[in-house]
């Protein structure tokens, strides 16, 4: 009996069917909450973006701020493993972190939607200690330990980057910008490192190296 039990929760949970429904599900959300926060989009609209009856939005998520989150962690995981991916071998954190932003940046000039998305749920993550900013707090803390950022500590460095990083998204969205993404990429980068405690001239030599290699 249990092992009948055990074949059928498999075969649910590798359902074609059911992925597709949670994969609809996620990308109208994703969709909607690029124009409205959760509060502005109810599950009735979501399920008609998505195609699929309400019953089943609730088969894959307890409720919307539980679809919310999903959605943001999804797209957090996706820039990161970017991130990840264009610091790999770099062991300095100035450029690490500016490299970061530029490639945030980039995220959001190719998925537009995502990056909207995740502007507007990314509330809840700026606790230091939370799971989702264990990467950046190794990042921040290392930096401090090796005295390339000064005269902050690990939860105000993280605040500083994170505070940035939705500056400049915001930026980036605005349709009166008139500068283009790599410059505001390039001068946010320098001006977060500033803050962080690391010398103007240093910090203006990283940003532009960091826009240039991510965006130009």
């Amino acid at each position: 009996m249990r092992a009948d039990k055990t074949r059928t929760t498999a075969a649910v949970r590798t359902d074609p069917r059911r992925d597709r429904t949670r994969d609809a599900l996620l990308r109208a959300g994703q969709r909607l909450f690029a124009e409205r926060d959760v509060d502005g989009v109810s599950v009735d609209e979501i399920v008609d973006a998505a195609a699929v009856a309400k019953g089943s939005f609730y088969n894959h998520f307890a409720d919307k701020g539980v679809f919310a989150r999903e959605i943001a962690a999804g797209v957090r995981r996706d820039v990161e493993q970017l991130v990840d991916q264009a610091n790999a071998g770099i062991d300095d954190p100035a450029m690490d972190v500016s490299r970061a932003l530029c490639v945030f940046v980039r995220f959001a000039m190719e998925h537009r939607d995502r990056a909207r998305a995740l502007w507007r749920l990314n509330t809840g993550a700026t606790l230091a200690d939370a799971p989702i900013n264990r990467g950046l707090r190794e990042v921040v803390q290392r930096g401090i330990e090796s005295g390339v950022f000064k005269h902050v500590d690990v939860e105000t460095g993280i605040l500083l980057v994170m505070g940035n990083f939705v500056i400049t998204l915001r930026h980036v969205f605005d349709d009166r910008t008139r500068k283009q993404p790599e410059h505001i990429a390039s001068q946010m980068a320098s001006g977060l490192l500033r803050s962080l405690g690391v010398p103007a001239a240093r910090a203006a030599k990283l940003g532009e190296a960091a826009a240039r290699a991510i965006l130009g």
